[in-house]
Protein backbone atom coordinates (compact mmCIF):
# COMPACT_ATOMS: atom_id res chain seq x y z
CA UNK A 1 0.00 0.00 0.00
CA UNK A 2 1.25 3.44 -0.60
CA UNK A 3 2.03 5.41 1.82
CA UNK A 4 -0.43 8.38 0.28
CA UNK A 5 -3.12 5.84 1.37
CA UNK A 6 -1.59 5.27 5.02
CA UNK A 7 -1.34 8.70 5.74
CA UNK A 8 -5.04 8.90 5.52
CA UNK A 9 -5.60 6.29 7.81
CA UNK A 10 -3.31 7.68 10.19
CA UNK A 11 -4.73 10.99 10.21
CA UNK A 12 -8.30 9.54 10.74
CA UNK A 13 -6.93 8.13 14.08
CA UNK A 14 -8.24 9.98 17.54
CA UNK A 15 -4.99 9.29 19.57
CA UNK A 16 -5.09 10.18 23.24
CA UNK A 17 -3.22 13.52 24.03
CA UNK A 18 -2.79 14.55 28.09
CA UNK A 19 -2.18 17.77 29.08
CA UNK A 20 -0.77 18.69 32.51
CA UNK A 21 0.33 16.80 35.55
CA UNK A 22 3.82 15.48 34.48
CA UNK A 23 6.30 17.68 34.03
CA UNK A 24 7.84 15.41 31.08
CA UNK A 25 6.83 14.33 27.62
CA UNK A 26 5.23 11.29 27.14
CA UNK A 27 5.01 9.71 23.37
CA UNK A 28 4.24 6.11 22.58
CA UNK A 29 5.17 4.64 19.60
CA UNK A 30 4.28 0.64 18.29
CA UNK A 31 7.01 -0.83 16.32
CA UNK A 32 7.18 -3.09 13.32
CA UNK A 33 10.82 -4.06 12.52
CA UNK A 34 11.83 -6.69 9.35
CA UNK A 35 14.97 -8.35 10.21
CA UNK A 36 16.76 -9.88 7.33
CA UNK A 37 17.53 -13.36 8.50
CA UNK A 38 13.58 -14.03 9.46
CA UNK A 39 10.30 -14.82 8.03
CA UNK A 40 8.57 -12.29 9.72
CA UNK A 41 8.47 -8.89 10.96
CA UNK A 42 8.53 -8.06 14.99
CA UNK A 43 5.93 -6.21 16.35
CA UNK A 44 6.78 -4.44 19.72
CA UNK A 45 6.64 -0.67 21.44
CA UNK A 46 8.43 1.75 23.22
CA UNK A 47 8.28 5.10 24.83
CA UNK A 48 10.33 7.82 24.40
CA UNK A 49 10.70 10.08 27.90
CA UNK A 50 11.85 13.86 27.64
CA UNK A 51 12.80 14.72 30.47
CA UNK A 52 11.40 17.93 31.95
CA UNK A 53 14.05 21.03 31.27
CA UNK A 54 16.13 22.40 34.13
CA UNK A 55 16.32 25.77 34.83
CA UNK A 56 19.61 27.40 34.83
CA UNK A 57 21.33 30.75 35.81
CA UNK A 58 21.75 31.85 32.13
CA UNK A 59 19.71 35.21 31.92
CA UNK A 60 19.63 34.82 28.58
CA UNK A 61 18.38 31.23 28.10
CA UNK A 62 16.82 30.00 31.51
CA UNK A 63 16.15 26.37 30.32
CA UNK A 64 17.74 23.67 29.68
CA UNK A 65 16.60 21.17 26.89
CA UNK A 66 16.04 18.15 28.44
CA UNK A 67 17.03 14.63 27.61
CA UNK A 68 15.29 11.63 25.86
CA UNK A 69 14.84 8.42 27.90
CA UNK A 70 13.58 4.98 25.95
CA UNK A 71 11.73 2.35 27.86
CA UNK A 72 9.95 -0.67 26.16
CA UNK A 73 6.35 -1.44 26.39
CA UNK A 74 5.42 -4.39 27.99
CA UNK A 75 1.59 -4.47 26.51
CA UNK A 76 2.62 -4.03 22.90
CA UNK A 77 3.97 -7.52 22.21
CA UNK A 78 7.23 -9.22 22.45
CA UNK A 79 9.59 -6.07 23.83
CA UNK A 80 12.02 -5.15 21.61
CA UNK A 81 16.18 -5.80 22.48
CA UNK A 82 18.16 -3.91 24.03
CA UNK A 83 19.91 -3.25 20.44
CA UNK A 84 16.41 -2.23 18.47
CA UNK A 85 15.86 0.59 21.28
CA UNK A 86 19.27 2.09 20.75
CA UNK A 87 18.30 2.19 16.59
CA UNK A 88 14.80 3.85 17.65
CA UNK A 89 16.37 6.19 19.54
CA UNK A 90 18.15 7.97 16.41
CA UNK A 91 14.89 7.71 14.97
CA UNK A 92 13.03 10.08 17.00
CA UNK A 93 12.20 13.86 16.87
CA UNK A 94 10.88 16.01 19.17
CA UNK A 95 12.03 19.63 18.47
CA UNK A 96 10.56 23.05 16.63
CA UNK A 97 10.40 23.09 12.46
CA UNK A 98 13.51 22.53 10.77
CA UNK A 99 14.48 23.80 7.26
CA UNK A 100 14.25 20.02 6.16
CA UNK A 101 10.15 19.72 7.62
CA UNK A 102 7.46 20.96 5.30
CA UNK A 103 4.19 21.58 6.53
CA UNK A 104 1.60 20.08 5.16
CA UNK A 105 -2.18 20.68 4.14
CA UNK A 106 -3.55 17.70 6.09
CA UNK A 107 -3.17 16.90 9.76
CA UNK A 108 -3.76 14.09 12.93
CA UNK A 109 -6.60 14.70 15.58
CA UNK A 110 -5.46 14.75 19.23
CA UNK A 111 -8.26 14.01 21.75
CA UNK A 112 -10.81 16.13 19.12
CA UNK A 113 -7.58 18.36 18.30
CA UNK A 114 -6.56 18.96 14.67
CA UNK A 115 -3.08 19.06 14.63
CA UNK A 116 -0.97 19.55 11.38
CA UNK A 117 1.24 16.99 9.68
CA UNK A 118 5.20 18.13 8.29
CA UNK A 119 6.81 15.79 6.24
CA UNK A 120 10.75 15.04 6.35
CA UNK A 121 12.23 15.73 3.08
CA UNK A 122 14.69 12.61 3.25
CA UNK A 123 17.74 11.60 1.03
CA UNK A 124 16.83 10.22 -2.35
CA UNK A 125 19.43 7.32 -1.94
CA UNK A 126 17.75 6.51 1.52
CA UNK A 127 14.44 4.39 1.54
CA UNK A 128 12.61 6.36 3.70
CA UNK A 129 9.30 8.59 4.81
CA UNK A 130 8.87 10.28 7.84
CA UNK A 131 5.97 12.42 9.21
CA UNK A 132 6.39 14.96 12.04
CA UNK A 133 3.14 15.93 13.68
CA UNK A 134 2.70 19.54 15.67
CA UNK A 135 1.62 18.41 18.72
CA UNK A 136 2.16 21.78 20.61
CA UNK A 137 2.45 25.14 18.87
CA UNK A 138 6.17 25.44 17.02
CA UNK A 139 6.63 21.37 18.53
CA UNK A 140 6.81 18.66 16.60
CA UNK A 141 7.22 15.08 17.11
CA UNK A 142 7.75 11.79 14.99
CA UNK A 143 3.92 10.62 13.63
CA UNK A 144 5.41 7.90 11.36
CA UNK A 145 8.59 6.31 10.01
CA UNK A 146 8.94 3.93 7.18
CA UNK A 147 12.52 3.16 6.29
CA UNK A 148 14.50 0.20 4.46
CA UNK A 149 18.03 0.15 5.80
CA UNK A 150 20.65 -0.80 2.39
CA UNK A 151 22.60 -3.13 5.30
CA UNK A 152 23.12 -4.57 8.43
CA UNK A 153 20.71 -7.01 10.60
CA UNK A 154 17.71 -5.03 10.27
CA UNK A 155 15.99 -4.83 6.81
CA UNK A 156 13.38 -2.20 7.89
CA UNK A 157 11.70 -0.11 10.98
CA UNK A 158 8.16 0.79 10.91
CA UNK A 159 7.12 3.25 13.18
CA UNK A 160 3.47 5.06 14.55
CA UNK A 161 2.66 7.24 17.34
CA UNK A 162 0.10 5.58 19.45
CA UNK A 163 -0.41 8.26 21.99
CA UNK A 164 1.26 11.19 23.50
CA UNK A 165 1.42 13.30 27.29
CA UNK A 166 2.81 16.63 27.30
CA UNK A 167 3.98 18.35 30.54
CA UNK A 168 2.83 21.62 31.51
CA UNK A 169 6.44 23.30 30.69
CA UNK A 170 7.22 20.86 27.50
CA UNK A 171 10.17 21.61 25.39
CA UNK A 172 12.22 20.30 22.70
CA UNK A 173 14.58 17.58 24.13
CA UNK A 174 18.19 18.12 23.84
CA UNK A 175 18.52 15.53 20.74
CA UNK A 176 15.11 16.39 19.48
CA UNK A 177 16.59 16.04 16.11
CA UNK A 178 18.42 12.70 16.27
CA UNK A 179 16.25 11.33 13.09
CA UNK A 180 17.83 13.88 11.04
CA UNK A 181 21.03 13.19 11.90
CA UNK A 182 19.96 9.33 11.05
CA UNK A 183 19.04 10.01 7.81
CA UNK A 184 22.12 12.08 7.16
CA UNK A 185 24.31 8.98 8.55
CA UNK A 186 22.39 6.70 5.77
CA UNK A 187 22.83 9.15 3.21
CA UNK A 188 26.59 8.99 3.56
CA UNK A 189 27.00 5.30 3.97
CA UNK A 190 24.98 5.10 0.57
CA UNK A 191 28.14 7.20 -0.48
CA UNK A 192 26.44 10.00 -2.38
CA UNK A 193 24.74 12.12 0.71
CA UNK A 194 22.84 15.03 -0.80
CA UNK A 195 22.88 18.65 -0.24
CA UNK A 196 19.64 19.99 1.59
CA UNK A 197 18.35 21.67 -1.88
CA UNK A 198 18.52 18.78 -3.44
CA UNK A 199 16.23 16.26 -0.85
CA UNK A 200 12.87 14.52 -2.05
CA UNK A 201 9.34 14.96 -0.56
CA UNK A 202 6.24 13.20 -1.52
CA UNK A 203 3.35 14.81 -1.98
CA UNK A 204 -0.11 14.21 -0.26
CA UNK A 205 -2.64 14.97 -2.74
Amino acid sequence: MRFSSCIYILALQILPLAAGGAEDARLDYRLKVRLRDAPAAVESGFRMVATPALATRNKVKRLRMGRWQIEPLAASGAPPSAAILARALGLCYFSGPTAQAVPLATGMKFAGRWCRLWQVQTPPEVGAYAYLVEVAPGLLALAYLSATLPEGEIRSFEIHLAGVSLGRHAVPAEEGTALLKTLRHWADQAGTASLPGELETEEIP
